[in-house]
């Protein structure tokens, strides 16, 4: 009865422990016999070894004798010279009938059979004997449709060598039956030769009881020991030894096999291993049952699942054997399924990471393995490049998806041709990746001119169809640096981007603005964590009205104080905040800090009109529009939202709608730099703005230049025509300030009314300008408003 439970199988094995001692004893015992009669038999064996070679070899020197008396007679020799064929005959035969010898054949100088066996022994005895420049007689086996044959060759010399006697015998069941009858042992005799895979074969009828690898494996074992050990045949244990044979031939192995069944030799001891067996049988015969089933049906299979587990995590290959038909024999199934499906799918994932699918051509990690083994092979002569394939995109509107594919694939193909050692691989839809080692730093340009003028011709993509094909290259060449392979490739990504910024073909890789880029994404971060921390502060500039000769508003400008770079310039930091989308939280934080100090000056008594700059990205944001109206909805005074006119033109329904919205909610909207944007009258005129504000460019030259005064004087009368006042930036002379009065100007703002300060001193600043200046009608710059901040 099996057992089904892990413990009981425990319990049985535990229970044999008892009588381990006894079976120890036995055993004991056992192995003595065994060893004693084997050890015997082993030593008959090889003595009888070295009887059967001695015999073997008195064989051939009887048989090589007479074939030398007759290569070494002066008639048959002149016979042999002069063709007579009959001569030779009849002397090759009446020798053949004496010797009584299977097979004969004489050979001629060229190896051709003259005389006797023209059949397979005459085929094998030429094939042997061919390109053998011996002038002595040899003997060995020879093979003949796989049987053995011991053959003797002596040369016919007259005295250079007419050719050959061979005569041979085959080694069948019956002559090895004859070398048997000399032993004393009831031994059974084969000979064997190898093949060309290693393996040791000889005739069947000698053969059959034995597997060829585990033979083959102990003839090797023998040759190398000199000495009787044990082999396993289907008619159980044998103690056999393998002596060599020579072979006519010098190549062809060939070995004396010698057996003796392990039973005949314990028939003797028989009955004394009997009763110790039965003696042990008796002790233990229910632990051995067991212990053998808890081994053979859960121990190893557990054990080789566990191993098979362990090659499979470690990525290699692993399969489990079948030998059963129960649970284990499933799940040793389940775990080869599962094998075999991880290895298929980890092919197909490895083809697919590493593969464009499209064009079937290394995408960028393959193109980052190459290089990366090419860098460690090369010094500093490696170039990468970057082919960037211009409008792209068009063509793959225009021609399709497949004809756009098939236009990489022949690029590939244009570019392998040019250069055979160039590796290339798709690196983006637009982008193909090409490196070359063996290119020294002064051959990198004129390589990618060599690259831009091949692919500057007409490249035919189908049979009927050619296309003129525009390319960028970025080139990196790796220099003294050691950089790695994605480094590299992302340089030359980085000089491609250069390229097609400054719209040219070509560019080198610039370390420089490599690390102007690599500043930028480390400020970028910086300035995430600078507006978690709230480090950005919110100066205000005062902004002097003409009409009521004072400070009536200001605008919000936002600077950010590094704690190690130091004054970082807004116009930096913005366009940084726009690009990454954070501009959202500090134009939040900006307006909430403005809002806050608004009714801090209204605490104080001071009422002061806000201007906040609004980025034109935000305008289709409609969510942060939402909540701008709502902080907006909050201020106790009025608020001036500060938008460029591009910012409108870029996207005018969005934009105006936006506007509209802001202008409803009684938000002031003033368009910012005006003039130096795309300017157009008909979107201006659309926007219901309440400000123009005109650009310090145009104000800074308005002392010195007659057209820049008057596009300032007309800017002022159209604004006013269209509803809006006018603010003059960069107001820093007396003559700009007064020229700005006398055209119209209603506020002007610049260094020469104040520079941009702190809330602590706007405060006292406010105040000391009431003080000093009554509102008055025409007034003037004020002589004591020092730049403040």
């Amino acid at each position: 009865m099996a057992f089904k439970r892990l413990s009981t199988k425990l319990a049985v094995m535990y229970g044999g422990l008892f009588s381990l001692a006894l079976l120890l004893i036995a055993c004991a015992c056992y192995v003595a016999v065994i060893s004693y009669a084997r050890a015997s038999v082993q030593q008959e064996l090889q003595a009888n070894a070295q009887v059967f070679k001695r015999i073997w070899t008195l064989n051939s020197d009887g048989l090589q004798t007479n074939a030398a008396l007759l290569s070494r007679d002066f008639g048959f020799r002149q016979a042999l010279a002069t063709h007579d064929t009959a001569t030779v005959e009849s002397a090759f035969s009446n020798l053949q009938s004496r010797l009584k010898a299977q097979s004969g054949v004489i050979l001629g100088p060229d190896g051709v059979v003259m005389v006797g066996d023209q059949g397979s022994f005459g085929q094998a005895a030429a094939q042997s004997l061919r390109g053998n420049d011996g002038l002595t007689p040899m003997s060995g086996i020879v093979s003949v449709d796989g049987h053995p044959y011991q053959a003797v060759a002596a040369p016919v010399m007259a005295p250079d060598r007419l050719g050959w006697v061979v005569f041979g015998s085959r080694l069948d069941a019956s002559e090895m039956h004859n070398m048997q009858t000399l032993s004393a042992l009831p031994i059974q005799a084969a000979v064997l030769m190898q093949t060309r895979g290693g393996l040791w074969q000889g005739p069947a009828e000698q053969t059959r009881d034995f597997k060829t690898d585990s033979l083959s494996f102990f003839i090797d074992q023998s040759l190398l020991t000199h000495s009787a050990s044990m082999v396993d045949s289907s008619k159980g244990s044998l103690i056999a030894v393998a002596t060599p044979l020579p072979a006519l031939d010098g190549q062809q192995k060939s070995v004396l096999l010698l057996t003796y069944p392990l039973s005949q030799a314990l028939k003797t001891y028989r009955t004394l291993l009997t009763v110790l067996l039965g003696i042990g049988v008796l002790g233990l015969g229910f632990v051995v049952v067991a212990s053998l089933y808890l081994s053979r049906s859960l121990v190893r299979p557990i054990l080789a699942l566990k191993d098979a587990a362990f090659t499979l995590k470690e990525g290699r290959s692993s399969q489990v054997e079948v030998k059963s038909d129960d649970e284990m024999a499933d799940l040793a199934r389940a775990f080869n399924a599962m094998a075999i499906s991880i290895e298929d799918r980890e092919r197909d994932i490895t083809r697919l990471a590493k593969t464009d699918t499209a064009t079937d051509l290394p995408n960028r990690s393959a193109f980052e393995d190459y290089v990366s083994a090419l860098r460690e092979r090369a010094s500093e002569d490696m170039v990468v490049i970057a082919i960037g394939i211009e409008r792209f995109a068009h063509i793959r509107a225009v021609w399709g998806v497949t004809y756009a594919h098939t236009l990489v694939s022949r690029l590939q193909s244009v570019l392998t041709g040019i250069f055979e050692r160039a590796y290339v691989a798709r690196l983006s839809h637009d982008t193909l990746g090409l490196t070359l080692n063996g290119c020294a730093a002064e051959q990198a340009l004129p390589l990618a001119r060599a690259i831009l003028a091949r692919l500057s011709k007409r490249i035919k993509v189908t049979d009927d169809q050619s296309l003129d094909v525009g390319v960028t290259l970025g080139v990196y060449h790796i220099g003294a640096a050691h950089p790695t392979a994605d480094e590299m490739i992302e340089r030359s990504l980085i000089a491609l981007d250069q390229a097609r910024a400054a719209k040219t073909s070509i560019v080198v890789f610039d370390a420089r603005i490599y690390s102007e880029l690599a500043d930028n994404l480390l400020l970028t971060d910086q300035l995430y964590a600078a507006l978690q921390q709230k480090q950005m502060q919110v100066y205000y500039q005062p902004k002097f009205s003409y009409r009521e000769g004072r400070i009536g508003s200001a605008e919000a400008l936002v600077r950010w104080q590094h704690p190690e770079r130091g004054f970082v310039s807004p116009q930096r930091f913005v366009r940084i905040a726009e690009e990454t989308g954070c501009i959202r939280d500090l134009t939040l934080q900006v307006l909430k800090t403005c809002l806050h100090d608004q009714k801090r000056l209204l605490d104080q008594g001071i009422e002061l009109d806000i201007s906040i700059n609004y980025s034109g990205r935000l305008l289709s944001d409609e969510q942060f529009n939402a909540q701008t109206l709502a902080l907006c909805d909050q201020a106790v005074g009025r608020i001036c939202l500060e938008i460029t006119e591009t910012a409108v033109i870029e996207d005018p329904a969005i934009g105006l709608a936006a506007i509209n919205t802001f202008v409803s909610h009684g938000i002031e909207i003033s368009i910012d730099d005006f003039g130096t944007g795309l300017s157009s009258l008909a979107y201006l005129k659309q926007i219901p703005a309440h400000e123009l504000k005109i650009d310090r460019s145009f104000i800074m030259e308005i002392e010195g230049g007659q057209r820049d005064a008057l596009l300032v004087r007309s800017t002022i009368e159209m604004a006013h025509g269209l509803g809006m006042k006018v603010t003059a930036e960069g107001v820093e002379t007396g003559t700009a300030f007064t020229l700005l009065q006398a055209m119209g100007c209603d506020i002007a703002q610049g260094y020469g009314i104040a520079r941009p300060m702190a809330f602590d001193l706007l405060v006292p600043f406010l105040e000391d300008f009431a003080r000093k200046d009554e509102p008055v009608a025409g007034a003037t710059l004020p002589k004591t408003r020092k730049a403040v901040g």
